[in-house]
């Protein structure tokens, strides 16, 4: 006798197992549409390289046949973390060098796409910061800032490629993240990205990086270790306006359409 696994259940531990809020959340983790991950519940089935990629740690056993432990070596593996040594990363600390105007007053520093391979080693040093840019915004006089210029199209259309985005230095930023918030995250790995986050530190000790564009750019963990800065957005300065006049004929076609059924509904009921 053939039993088929029921995947379906499987994919619904796993989005329970990771608290994602709703299923369009979980879809955009994996980075595919609602849309196929609710054809693969509906017929029963997914992709599971795909899953082993996106959710680490699970046991390849558990995923292909639906026997054994969720997650592989569970034992061995909490042995491991009980004997593992503190994190590397460091918070609750001041970035390691700012800009201070005459006056006192504390520059924001930008850091520009051309300078940004420079700036994972050269962030704590005082003659590389120098070297770049720096200014004061009227409106940002209380805190710790500095500019990066945006690079790349994962974030678009909320912030386009070339854009100045303006981050606020965040102290604790593993407890401060919050879920879908837009930050800078300077990492040994990526360089300098911008993303919105789900912070999963405490519960799976991975940061989620997730882009606006996620057709193009799915969603990735990201170890804290590897995290050397993280920059709350506060503003940015966009200079690539897109015409919402598309948007709005397609809003005014679907609008005159259902006026035109409307129309037709008492002739039809006649």
């Amino acid at each position: 006798m053939f039993i088929t696994m029921d995947k379906s259940l499987i994919l619904k531990k796993i989005e329970s197992h990771y608290n994602f809020k709703n299923s369009a959340e979980f879809a955009s983790f994996l980075g595919i549409t609602p849309q196929r991950l609710s054809n693969w519940k509906s017929r029963n089935t997914y992709d599971p390289e795909l899953l082993y990629t996106k959710c680490l740690g699970l046991n390849p056993e558990w995923l292909l046949t639906g026997e054994g432990a969720m997650f592989k070596s569970e034992s061995e593996d909490l042995q491991v973390n009980e004997e593992s040594p503190a994190p590397y990363y460091t918070t609750g600390q001041m970035p390691k060098v700012i800009s201070v105007s005459p006056e006192g007053d504390e520059n924001i520093i930008m850091v520009p796409v051309p300078a940004q391979a420079g700036y994972l080693d050269g962030f704590g040093d005082p003659e590389f910061l120098e070297s770049l840019p720096s200014y004061r915004l009227p409106t940002l006089n209380n805190g710790t800032f500095r500019i990066f210029e945006v690079k790349g199209h994962s974030m678009f259309p909320t912030i386009h490629s070339g854009a100045l985005a303006v981050g606020e230095w965040c102290e604790n930023w593993q407890e401060d993240i919050k879920d879908n918030q837009i930050y800078i995250i300077v990492s040994k790995e990526d360089g300098i990205v911008v993303k919105r986050c789900l912070n999963r530190i405490k519960k799976y000790n991975n940061l989620y990086l997730k882009s606006d564009n996620r057709r193009e750019y799915p969603s990735y963990p990201i170890k804290p270790e590897d995290i050397l800065e993280v920059w709350t957005l506060k503003t940015a300065f966009i200079y690539d306006f897109q015409d919402p006049a598309d948007m709005y004929d397609r809003v005014n076609d679907l609008e005159a359409e259902m006026l035109q059924i409307r129309s037709q509904l008492p002739k039809i009921t006649k």
